[in-house]
């Protein structure tokens, strides 16, 4: 008999050894239940994991925070809402009326890597302070060019609601208003790129919206004044000039007894669908810069074309280096290197492995610029 209690006091502490662990990751996790809303079902199963993401991280550092930059850390943290998702469950789905699609999910949630994410997200912030950006989006209503645009005022201000800083577009002088327009016109976004720099924007926003009349109808006796509104904007990095973000419009409609009102109508539209479409393609690129990721420029000078092709090959070996994508002009190199690391740890790397060859100039948050050292 006492050889039997034994056994089993053994077999009890074997398996709390193996249930320990199980139980602890489990304290880690919460399942909310959820409704998701979308376009395609696809769409609708991702929101519903944004909002479960939000619901747990509410009750863990949303009512203790009350910094500044809240709002900043919020929306940055949940554009990797996906990755704090352990497993969802559809539970039922339908298609409203309207043609959205309506999800009910199960959805379980890690509170440990949102607590860990928000963290990050705010020493990072406090490290490198919050970016600045510069928007400046040329409106059309018919033929004519407008002094102040309905879109760009919607897309300020989301972004200013989203916690970013802007620049004053009171600050831009007439010849740098004119110089934007031009290279608006000519689809020249290096033009707009000095502007931007000059005035501490690490992104600028450009584009063009446009609303043109569908004519005049009669509509319940009332005659009313049909506009349709477009756009294509473009988000851009201003130290490295890259295409972050190119975002065309879907028509929007506006029908008034003014056609002026109607035309207006239409843009303010525009500009509400456009500006968290903008929004998030910053906030997707804030975090990529926070963490790390992204493309770092490396300008190179004095360097001769042999040099380049032997020094492309050996950079794409270099570990942590993902993708580079090289020109080469009178002497120059322009690098653009996707890689895991930001700019000063890249140039760090970059400065031991190359010792030899590579002498580090200047290095800011994106960009490292170097001379090539001769022979001695």
């Amino acid at each position: 008999m006492r050889s039997f209690f034994l056994l089993m006091l053994a077999v009890v502490l074997v398996l709390g050894c193996f249930a320990t662990p199980v139980v602890a990751a489990n304290k880690n996790l919460v399942t909310v239940t959820v409704v998701g809303m979308g376009e395609s079902e696809k769409d609708a199963i991702k929101d519903g994991k944004r909002k479960a993401v939000e619901q747990v991280a509410g009750t863990l550092v949303y009512s203790a925070s009350k910094t500044k930059d809240f709002t900043l850390i919020r929306d940055t943290v949940l554009t990797r809402s996906a990755g704090f998702v352990q497993s969802h469950e559809v539970l039922s789905k339908r298609i409203t009326t309207d043609g959205i699609y309506e999800v009910k999910m199960r959805v379980t949630v890690s509170k440990k890597g949102i607590v860990d994410r928000w963290g990050v997200v705010t020493n990072l912030l406090k490290d490198m302070g919050r970016p600045k950006i510069m928007v400046f989006i040329r409106e059309k209503v018919g033929n004519d060019w407008q002094e102040s645009s309905t879109v760009q005022t919607r897309v300020e201000n989301r972004l200013l609601k989203n916690g970013f800083l802007l620049v004053d577009r009171d600050q831009l002088k007439a010849i740098d208003k004119k110089d934007i327009q031009a290279a608006i016109a000519e689809d020249k976004p290096e033009k707009i790129q000095a502007i931007a720099k000059k005035f501490g924007a690490q992104i600028f926003i450009t584009g063009v919206a446009q609303a043109t009349t569908s004519g005049a109808r009669n509509i319940n006796g009332r005659r009313l004044h049909i506009y349709e509104a477009d756009a294509n904007v473009k988000v851009f990095r201003s130290d490295t000039a890259q295409l972050l973000g190119s975002i065309p419009g879907r028509a929007t409609r506006g029908v008034q007894g003014v056609a002026r009102s109607a035309a207006k109508q239409a843009l303010d539209g525009q500009g509400r669908m456009l500006a968290p479409m903008i929004t998030n393609d910053i906030l997707r690129f804030w975090m990529d810069v926070m963490d790390g990721r992204g493309e770092v420029q490396l300008k190179i000078d004095g360097i001769s074309f042999g040099q380049y092709a032997k020094l492309k090959k050996a950079l794409g070996k270099v570990k942590g280096v993902n993708d580079i994508n090289a020109k080469y002009s009178n002497k120059v190199a322009d690098i653009s290197i996707e890689s895991d690391m930001q700019a000063e740890k890249l140039a760090e790397k970059l400065a031991e492995d190359f010792e030899d060859i590579l002498e580090i100039t200047d290095v800011s948050q994106n960009v490292i610029k170097a001379d090539y050292k001769k022979a001695e």
